[in-house]
């Protein structure tokens, strides 16, 4: 008989999915999504009270402006999973190139180095990590860290280059279609955890899943593009590093809002 093991799946945050799967008789996959149809687990709402619980990739700025994301990418410099209590690292197997497990006889960390870029719509990575595979129990925290893509890191047509973090929404403004660009290359340690540990089950999957509903919080976008505190062009808002007026430190405050978005799920499906 042939063991399932479970996926983790996770990260920073539309979709994000990071596929990590287990090894020997038991294990689990890791995902980043923002996305919960792709996530493959029930959504944080439906868990937490009796509301409708609202659609995945539509999020909202501070002053009501609502927008549908379209595509989401971040670029991270390592991932690092710390395994259940009383697992080590000798319980590990089929880790990816370049990942390797370090700790003690009674406790042990998977760490993957970068650059990883993880589309968070689709749940793919750059390079592909679906092959790492980590043992089924339960998990409490995942710590990875955002840095700017640079050249000879990334492709050159990585739509990251030159940032750590990207997202494209389409809105509507006075009747007329937009679109919105954020893109922000903030250097970052984050941490997605749960106080009481998520259990993944063989064939499961570890979920770290961003809320993009949190990501403009604080940020009154629609009337930043009135004031022209943000460069508009053919129809197009880009939001980054020179924002002003209201938007003005638009960088931190998105940063801070991905670092808050994310917890820990677990999904019975690989």
């Amino acid at each position: 008989m042939t063991a399932h093991i479970p996926t983790v799946r996770g990260l920073l945050l539309s979709s994000v999915a990071l596929g990590l799967v287990a090894c020997g008789g038991d294990g689990a996959s890791l995902r980043f999504t923002s996305n919960a149809r792709t996530a493959g687990t029930s959504n944080a709402w439906v868990q937490a009270a009796a509301e409708t619980p609202p659609a995945s990739n539509v999020f909202s700025s501070s002053d009501g402006t609502a927008f549908t994301l379209s595509e989401a990418r971040i670029h991270l410099r390592d991932i690092r999973l710390d395994l259940p209590q009383g697992t080590k690292c000798g319980d590990v197997s089929g880790l990816v190139s370049g990942a390797e497990c370090k700790g003690s006889d009674s406790s042990g960390t998977i760490q993957v180095p970068g650059p990883i870029v993880v589309d968070l719509m689709t749940g793919t990575t750059t390079p592909d990590l679906s092959g790492l595979r980590i043992p089924a129990g339960t998990y409490k925290r995942i710590d990875f860290r955002l840095e700017e893509a640079k050249a000879g890191e990334v492709g050159a047509t990585e739509p990251l280059l030159g940032y750590s973090f990207l997202a494209r929404a389409d809105f509507t403004q006075d009747g007329a279609a937009r679109k919105l660009e954020l893109l922000f290359k903030f250097s970052e340690d984050a941490r997605f955890e749960s106080a009481t540990g998520v259990e993944v089950p063989e064939g499961g999957s570890l979920v770290a899943f961003l809320k993009p509903q949190v990501w403009l919080e604080g940020l009154p976008l629609g009337e930043c593009i009135r004031d022209g505190d943000v460069e508009v062009a053919n129809g197009t808002v880009r939001v980054d590093d020179k924002a002003g007026g209201e938007c003005g430190d638009a960088e931190n405050t998105v940063k801070s809002n991905i670092k808050r978005s994310g917890d820990l799920r677990k999904s019975d499906e690989g």
